[in-house]
């Protein structure tokens, strides 16, 4: 399990794979995508020792795409392995809101969908510590097999797959190759039951921790880290199941949850990188969750102050 002293000099390098994208929302055009959210506050968190915050995904040569690089420059993710596809359009999603619930449509045939094997993003993938990725963007060949390649060229970085299911749901196949390439499962609860019901999980359908322990044990996962809205993420190692207090931050008005869960796996990468013990990911995670389930959007900047106590270890269990 590669993990690395907090007082160690050595840069670190996180890395996120895959969708970079533009949600299309009622009230206007919001750049989005996972993996795009994920290095965002990778690159927030790291800051303060210096380490890098990378996306390896494709975008257009046209307006969204100069948009998505503009904001991943500003907000110091790295790009040198966001490609740019002359061909394909940048890719976004049309979001409509029922009663709360989102229904997403993906455009299909976008820059996101060919991802090519380079040399930029070879070198990203050899440098990573923490490689994440979903399994959305595998939905296309080109970039499933990019995929395949750039995970065989991490060879020293801890492999997260973020399910992050989004309908149409991938094919069994595309799941069950990205347990098996992963050493860290991230999910939330509703996608623990989606897993027993579609890999015939033998574990009974009420109980989410013993579906996690089939599923650690059938894929020969490290752990399971999965998480369960405004109670919290849960770490869960066999028998060894950890939680943590969820802090209380003051909604600013309109505030959603969205990008929360991918601001709870960036503190799960940050603290894999940095070999904190799982009680102190888990407790960072619920932190940085429940701070983005407070703002509006996906990536409203972390309160410096936030920052500093995820680094000093400092975290209670208020806001």
């Amino acid at each position: 399990m590669p993990r690395s002293s907090e007082s160690s000099q050595d840069t670190q390098q996180i890395t996120g794979f895959g969708e970079a994208l533009i949600d299309v929302l009622p009230s206007g055009e919001v750049i989005g995508g996972a993996p795009l959210n994920f290095s965002i506050r990778c690159a927030e968190l790291a800051g303060p020792v210096g380490w890098r915050a990378a996306l390896i995904s494709r975008v257009g040569q046209d307006a969204r795409g100069m948009r998505i690089l503009e904001l991943l420059r500003r907000r110091n993710v790295a790009t040198d392995a966001v490609q740019i596809d002359p061909d394909h359009p940048t890719g976004w999603v049309d979001i409509e809101l029922h009663d709360g619930h989102a229904d997403y449509t993906f455009a299909a045939d976008v820059a996101w969908d060919h991802i090519a094997v380079d040399p930029a993003a070879e070198a990203c993938a050899m440098h990573s510590a923490v490689f994440c990725f979903g399994t959305l963007a595998q939905r296309s060949p080109t970039t499933a097999g990019t995929l395949r390649v750039l995970l065989e060229k991490a060879t020293h970085a801890m492999r997260v797959l973020d399910l992050n299911l989004r309908r149409p749901y991938p094919n069994l196949s595309t799941v069950r190759t990205s347990l098996e390439l992963c050493h860290i499962l991230k999910c939330n609860a509703e996608e623990l039951d989606w897993l027993k019901d579609q890999l015939s999980i033998d574990a009974p359908a009420t109980d989410r921790r013993a579906i996690a322990a089939s599923l650690q044990t059938e894929f020969g996962l490290q752990c399971v880290f999965w998480t369960r809205g405004s109670e919290g993420c849960v770490w869960q190692d066999g028998d060894m199941v950890l939680t943590a207090s969820v802090p209380t931050f003051e909604p600013v008005p309109d505030a959603d949850s969205v990008g929360a869960g991918d601001a709870a796996t960036a503190a799960l990468a940050i603290g894999l990188a940095a070999g904190w013990p799982p009680q102190r990911i888990v407790r960072a995670a619920n932190w940085c969750g429940a701070f983005a389930a407070s703002q509006r959007g996906a990536t409203a900047p972390l309160p410096p102050h936030l920052i500093d106590r995820l680094w000093s270890g400092s975290l209670d269990g208020s806001g």
